[in-house]
């Protein structure tokens, strides 16, 4: 998942870094691009398109949190979500749309 390297505001310095696989040696190997690099299409080739698009899966999990807060909500409950491994965003993103007080997302990939 690519990241970027350079927080400063000034948008000619931005860069991101592209992790690649290198099938020659095996390893892993990080490039660097210019901010306007493309990074779709390395989402969409990722692990996190199949998640994105398991209707099924996401439908379950859409289901999971608004049975909770449901259920928070009926006995007086704030409702405060925690997504641990966020990736996406995707479950944040639906526990908001339900109506959850707080939501904390956390990533173990830095972004800037």
């Amino acid at each position: 998942m690519p990241f970027k390297a350079d927080c400063s505001s000034r948008k000619e310095n931005s860069k991101v870094f592209l992790q690649q696989f290198n099938a020659t040696t095996g390893k892993t190997e990080w490039q660097l691009e210019d901010e306007s690099y493309d990074y779709h299409q390395e989402i969409a080739r990722s692990a996190y398109a199949d998640m994105l698009h398991d209707k099924e899966r996401n439908q379950k999990y859409y289901d999971a949190l608004r049975i909770a807060i449901c259920r928070l909500r009926t006995v007086g409950s704030s409702v405060h979500v925690l997504d641990i491994g966020t990736g996406t965003g995707l479950l944040s993103m639906m526990a908001a749309k339900l109506g959850a007080d707080e939501i904390t997302a956390c990533e173990v990939h830095l972004t800037c």
